[in-house]
C-alpha cells in the first residue's frame, strides 16, 4: 500500500528544516562573538628574531660543470640557477658572468626577505672560459661570495673509444673527429629532413672521398654505421666502397681482392657487401631494401679478420667468413654515395638516397654498441 504525503505538509518540513539551520548558525555564532570577546583567542605578538650571528649561504646549483653543445653551434641560450638563504633577512643578492654584472636582487624583490631560489637566463652563450659569480649580502653587511668556472665547447665527444670518423651531415660534410672534410665529386647537398636535423642527399656522378689512414685498427678491422633512407632510382649504386686503384686500372676482377664494397641492386634492392683478402674475394649477401624506400633504416658493417656481418636496425641480416683479413694495400680513401672510382662497374654508381650520421670505427661493433649508436 503506497502511503501518500499531501503537498501542503511537505512544505511546512521543508521550512521548519530552515528554520533549524538558522537557528544552529546563529548559535555558532555568538558562541565564537563570545569567546572573542572573552579573550579565549591569543592575540598575536611580536617575536624577536635574535641576533644576526650568521653570513648568508649561497649554492650554485647551474653550471654543475662544463658545457657541451652541439658541433655545428658556436653559442647557446644557458639557465644559471642558484639559491641564497639568510638566517636573518638579506639585504641583496648580486649575479655576475665573467666579472660582469647580471643583475641586482634588492631586498624589496625578495618574495622571501630570508631567501631565493633564482633563475637567470643568459641569451646566446659563447664559446670558451667563463666565470659565475654571486654574492650574498644580509643586513648586517655579512656578505658570502661563491663563483663556479667552467667551459662551453662545442667539441665533438666519440660515442664510443672505437669512432675515428663521424659526419653528422648538419652543415656540411666535414669530420667532426679529424676535423677534416672530404674530397667532394660533384654536386651532393645538404637538405633538411634528415633522421637527425639535416643530411646528405645523393646526386648524380656526386660521392664523397675521406681518408682512410687511421680508420682502421689491428688486423684491419673496422666497422661502420649510418642511418638510410632509399631512393631505389637507380635500381641499383655503391654505397661505401674501400677500393685499390692502381690495381683497379689493370684488373676489375682483381681490384675486388682489396678493399670492400657496400652496394645495393636488382628489383629487391638487395644489400651486399664483397670483401677483398689478397687471395679471394667474398660475397655477402645482407637483405631486400625495395621495402624500405622512403624510411630511414640503420645499417652497420662489421669487418673482423675472419668475417664480416651486416646488420639493418641492430638486427644481422647477413653474415660470411673468409681464410684471411680484409686487404687494404693501395687503398687510400672510404668513398660514400657511390661505387667512386674503383667499383662504378656494373652501374653500381652513384646513390640518390639520404644518408645521415655517418661513422667508422676502428673495431668490431658488438650487437650492444649498435643499439647504443641507434639512440643517438
Amino acid at each position: 500500500m503506497q502511503i501518500r504525503i499531501p503537498i501542503i505538509n511537505l512544505l511546512i518540513i521543508t521550512i521548519m528544516k530552515s528554520i533549524f539551520n538558522y537557528i544552529i548558525t546563529g548559535i555558532v555564532l555568538s558562541l565564537s562573538l563570545a569567546a572573542c570577546k572573552k579573550g579565549y583567542i591569543d592575540p598575536i605578538s611580536k617575536v624577536d628574531p635574535g641576533p644576526d650571528e650568521l653570513a648568508p649561504t649561497v649554492e650554485i646549483i647551474s653550471p654543475s660543470s662544463d658545457v657541451q653543445i652541439p658541433p655545428t653551434t658556436e653559442a647557446t641560450n644557458f639557465d644559471f640557477k642558484f639559491k641564497v638563504a639568510d638566517d636573518i633577512e638579506l639585504s641583496k643578492v648580486d649575479i655576475s658572468l665573467d666579472g660582469a654584472l647580471l643583475k641586482s636582487y634588492a631586498n624589496t624583490d625578495l618574495i622571501d626577505y630570508r631567501g631565493i631560489s633564482g633563475t637567470y637566463t643568459y641569451a646566446d652563450l659563447g664559446l670558451g672560459a667563463h666565470t659565475f659569480e654571486v654574492v650574498a649580502t644580509d643586513l648586517s653587511g655579512k656578505s658570502t661570495t661563491k663563483s663556479f668556472a667552467f667551459t662551453i665547447s662545442n667539441e665533438y665527444i666519440p660515442l664510443l673509444p672505437s669512432e675515428v670518423l663521424y659526419v653528422p651531415f648538419d652543415a656540411d660534410f666535414g669530420d667532426l673527429i679529424n676535423t677534416v672534410s672530404p674530397v667532394v665529386t660533384g654536386s651532393p647537398a645538404i637538405v633538411a629532413g634528415g633522421h637527425n636535423s639535416a643530411a646528405y642527399q645523393g646526386a648524380t656522378d656526386a660521392y664523397l672521398s675521406y681518408p682512410l689512414a687511421g680508420l682502421y685498427g689491428a688486423n684491419n678491422e673496422m666497422s661502420f654505421a649510418f642511418w638510410y633512407k632509399l631512393n631505389g632510382t637507380p635500381d641499383r649504386s655503391g654505397i661505401v666502397v674501400v677500393g685499390n686503384p692502381i690495381v683497379q686500372a689493370a684488373s676489375n676482377d682483381e681490384s675486388r681482392k682489396y678493399g670492400f664494397r657496400l652496394f645495393r641492386e636488382g628489383a629487391n634492392q638487395l644489400l651486399k657487401i664483397n670483401v677483398g683478402t689478397t687471395t679471394s674475394e667474398n660475397w655477402i649477401d645482407g637483405a631486400p631494401m625495395a621495402t624500405n624506400a622512403g624510411v630511414w633504416k640503420f645499417i652497420t658493417v662489421t669487418i673482423s679478420a675472419t668475417g664480416t656481418k651486416l646488420y639493418i636496425n641492430g638486427e644481422q641480416v647477413g653474415s660470411g667468413t673468409y681464410p684471411s683479413k680484409l686487404e687494404l694495400s693501395g687503398c687510400s680513401t672510404i668513398v660514400l654515395g657511390s661505387g667512386g672510382p674503383t667499383f662504378a662497374y656494373w652501374d653500381h654508381k652513384s646513390d640518390l638516397s639520404l644518408y645521415d650520421e655517418f661513422r667508422v670505427f676502428n673495431k668490431v661493433l658488438t650487437p650492444e654498441d649498435i643499439q647504443l649508436l641507434m639512440q643517438h
